[in-house]
């Protein structure tokens, strides 16, 4: 058995070891190849990366655009119907951003009646925390509008000018 493994003049484990090392060095070959190439598909930039960047929000000075009329929404809570009364207004550096809500006007008054109605129990529930995070979901349902009506954001904020319960 011992003539198997090794041969007179121990040509067997020598060949072992160059199969061995072969290996090894087409694994690590692979291995960089592969490196390489999800660095230069995953982190080099592309068309589309340059064309956001080229549409990041301006810089400049910030311009307001008030939602009026008052938005006006019931509600039922704790077995009684409530009321709440809420003046927007819409902040960016892009008039063109601005004068896309315009433009869409119907629709983002549309949706964030509804916004209002779904959420205001849980305004009403938790008033400190609620208020910021119905402002929050306010700004991204418009960021969406204008996202999908111009390709882009715009906007940096909606935010409260007058937030009123009954």
């Amino acid at each position: 058995m011992a003539e198997n493994n090794v041969g007179a003049d121990g040509a067997a484990p020598e060949t072992k070891s160059k199969k061995t090392l072969i290996i090894i060095i087409a694994a690590v070959v692979l291995l960089l190849g592969g490196g390489a190439g999800a660095y230069f598909f995953l982190l080099s930039p592309s068309g589309d990366e340059t064309a956001t960047e080229e549409h990041a929000a301006p810089t400049g000075q910030m311009l307001y655009l008030d939602m009026s009329p008052a938005f006006i929404v019931s509600y039922p809570f704790q077995g009684r119907q409530r009321y709440l009364q809420a003046s927007l207004s819409v902040m960016s550096r892009d008039q063109a951003a601005l004068d896309a809500v315009v433009a869409n006007m119907p629709i983002v008054r549309h949706n964030l009646l509804n916004l209002f109605s779904a959420q205001m129990l849980n305004v009403a529930e938790t008033p400190s925390s609620g208020i910021e995070e119905l402002r929050q979901l306010a700004t991204e349902e418009v960021k969406a509008i204008l996202h999908e009506e111009i390709g882009r954001d715009g906007i940096e904020e909606v935010i409260f000018t007058a937030f009123v319960t009954q």
